[in-house]
């Protein structure tokens, strides 16, 4: 072992440690790490499902979507509404429910980053990051899928159901490497 792994090991530098570690001490942390990673998010989405976080806290952020997404829209048409957990626009609605919030994808995003063999500074600002990223994408779903439930509802399943939910896992893994590219960049 190189003078500055062990330097790094006796530091207990996260980040140094990974590179540094043999074979053995490497399977130990990965299968630590992997632990940890499930964990939470087992942890965080299970606490979404508690009845008083959902009164509490969810039902204010699904009505927080609805409003800023009519907010949004009402800039490009002036048939849009929003009530409690509900977007109109024209005739039709689309309601935000716990599975439209952005949460369930920000917690997988998220832990990744937090487990991640960085400085615990960089893997804060990146689940911090990462989980507003996969938020504004949400947005952005939202919006679109009130549109096409106005204008082409045939289409509306198809996005809901297939497109969206590609994209968004496109767009948290890229979020992902791209932090995972710069975290190690600071590091080394």
């Amino acid at each position: 072992m190189s003078p500055a792994a062990e330097v790094a090991l006796a530091s207990g530098d996260d980040a140094t440690v990974a590179h540094g570690a043999g074979p053995v001490r490497g399977r130990g942390e990965l299968a630590l790490r992997a632990f940890v990673y499930l964990a939470l998010v087992v942890g965080l989405s299970n606490l979404l499902l508690v009845e008083s976080v959902d009164r509490t806290v969810l039902a204010r952020v699904r009505h927080g979507i609805a409003y800023l997404a009519a907010a949004v829209l009402s800039v490009f048409r002036g048939d849009v509404r929003a009530a409690d957990e509900h977007v109109f626009v024209g005739a039709s609605a689309v309601q935000i429910v716990n599975g439209c919030t952005g949460f369930d994808v920000g917690i997988f995003l998220a832990s990744a980053m937090l487990v991640f063999p960085a400085p615990w500074p960089v893997r804060l600002r990146g689940a911090a990051a990462g989980f507003a990223i996969a938020l504004f994408v949400n947005l952005l779903r939202v919006l679109s899928l009130a549109v096409l439930n106005e204008g082409a509802a045939s289409a509306f399943h198809v996005v809901h159901v297939y497109v969206w939910p590609a994209l968004i896992s496109l767009v948290c893994l890229a979020t992902l490497l791209v932090w995972i590219r710069g975290a190690q960049t600071r590091d080394g």
